[in-house]
């Protein structure tokens, strides 16, 4: 490979964007919401200048990957976060004795944000206690991350990944329309369509999935081919489907254009 064609800046752009959406897709198994379900926002902390230009240069493929609406930076990565430090008795005990408890009760008198933020930079911590200095290591002290309410997150080292994870409506809609369609795509895949066949729908719905349908019917049908989608409370088809998710009940009934009902 001719190493003058090699964009490096793109390549660590790219690395950048692929771990932070590694972290989004952490912080999203957390708050168990499914990738289906749009999300309002995702906010990242990085490490550099050079990276946060990255993240909104790459915007795009984040708020893809991640289905959310809004990618951004977090105003300081404690917008989402908070920590709490614990001193880990078997490791500092074994390491200075006696002294343990006053090095203890100084670490745990400082600023916790800043004993993360130190630890995450991969340096030791400098303890004052007693008239000594002491450097602490990361693996002998717990620092715990604890999420903010409304966040979901996710962290690495100096990278953080927050998403908004309160629903609208119109968010918790758009996300049943978008379980509907693939619902309908398996189905017509297990009743022998081809992929190209156009296809009417027939449905039946709760009250909340109906209105989810409705709202997004443009890309219901676009994305399922469908040539005309009709709501109906008894549906006569050798080809219908009863499907349940999220709390809402469907039946579908699908026909090939140009075929009897």
């Amino acid at each position: 490979m001719d190493e003058k064609l090699v964009d490096e800046t793109l390549n660590r752009d790219m690395r950048l964007v692929m771990r932070l959406a590694s972290l989004g897709h952490a912080a999203r198994a957390k708050a168990n919401r499914k990738v289906r379900q749009p999300l309002a926002e995702a906010a990242f902390s990085v490490g550099n200048p050079d990276e946060r230009r990255a993240v909104y240069d790459f915007d795009d493929l984040l708020t893809d990957e991640l289905n959310v609406k809004k990618v951004r930076l977090l105003d300081a990565s404690t917008e989402a976060v908070s920590h709490s430090v614990k001193p880990l008795p078997k490791q500092l005990g074994q390491k200075y004795g006696n002294k343990f408890p006053v090095i203890a009760k100084a670490i745990q008198a400082m600023n916790a944000e800043e004993v993360a933020h130190t630890f995450s930079g991969g340096q030791s911590l400098k303890v004052e206690a007693d008239g000594e200095s002491y450097d602490i290591q990361a693996d002998e002290v717990e620092v715990k991350t604890l999420a903010k309410e409304g966040f979901a997150v996710a962290e690495d080292g100096p990278y953080v990944a927050a998403l908004v994870t309160d629903l609208t409506p119109e968010l918790v809609r758009e996300g049943l329309a978008r379980e509907f369609v693939r619902r309908v795509q398996d189905f017509r895949k297990t009743a022998g369509f081809n992929v190209a066949d156009r296809i009417l729908l027939y449905l039946s719905a709760t009250p909340e999935l109906q209105q989810a349908i409705e709202t997004h019917r443009e890309t219901i049908m676009a994305e399922t081919l469908c040539l005309e989608l009709h709501f109906a409370q008894s549906l006569v088809t050798s080809k219908v489907q009863v499907e349940e998710f999220d709390g809402e009940k469907v039946t579908i009934a699908l026909v090939k254009a140009g075929a009897m009902l």
